[in-house]
């Protein structure tokens, strides 16, 4: 795979730049743990803003929509653990370029703001669970039949493990503290 270095955000937001960003190529997945930049972002986007997202999306939706924000604990930490998974696979690809960046980051916001609140808010608990695993199974087939390695895929497997289990606290954390209060 070719990497395309491109040096600054206005580069990476030109038209041509995003249309080649919609088809990348496909990815390779280094070591994350090799890279104190990558677990950073991890970090605030499993503990800050995929819980965030989540709540805000909740908001936003069920008031476009009229049904209840208020989520479940269980779909709610699901809908973390999915949300996290999903901004793994962005991290833990090597860059191509900032266009492709910022194109799945942009995905990746859009589905945990619109798509993520109406699958959990809008059926009930079951259901929404069975359609976040799906697209969990789905995330993990996509890195494994698509996805190629720099290392075993075992040595990076501690990688999903340490950061879903801290996306399920997380969201527990934040569920119970931030936005749903005990009475």
């Amino acid at each position: 795979m070719e990497t395309n270095e491109q040096s600054s955000l206005r580069a990476a937001l030109q038209p041509e730049a995003l249309r080649a960003a919609l088809s990348p190529g496909r990815p390779v997945f280094a070591d994350p743990w090799a890279s104190p930049n990558d677990m950073f972002a991890c970090f605030v986007a499993v503990s800050v803003v995929d819980p965030w997202l989540l709540w805000l999306g909740g908001k936003l939706m069920g008031s476009i929509f009229g049904f209840s924000s208020h989520w479940h604990l269980g779909v709610y930490m699901v809908a973390a653990l999915v949300g996290a998974a999903g901004f793994m696979t962005i991290v833990g690809r090597r860059r191509t370029s900032l266009s492709v960046d910022l194109v799945v980051i942009a995905i990746w916001l859009v589905l945990g703001l619109i798509v993520a609140p109406v699958l959990g808010l809008a059926l009930s608990p079951v259901p929404a669970i069975i359609c976040y695993a799906v697209l969990l199974v789905g995330n993990f087939v996509y890195v494994r039949l698509f996805g190629r390695w720099e290392k075993a895929f075992l040595h990076t497997l501690s990688w999903p493990l340490v950061w879903s289990a801290l996306a399920l606290l997380f969201a527990w954390v934040g569920y119970h503290t931030l936005f749903y209060q005990y009475p």
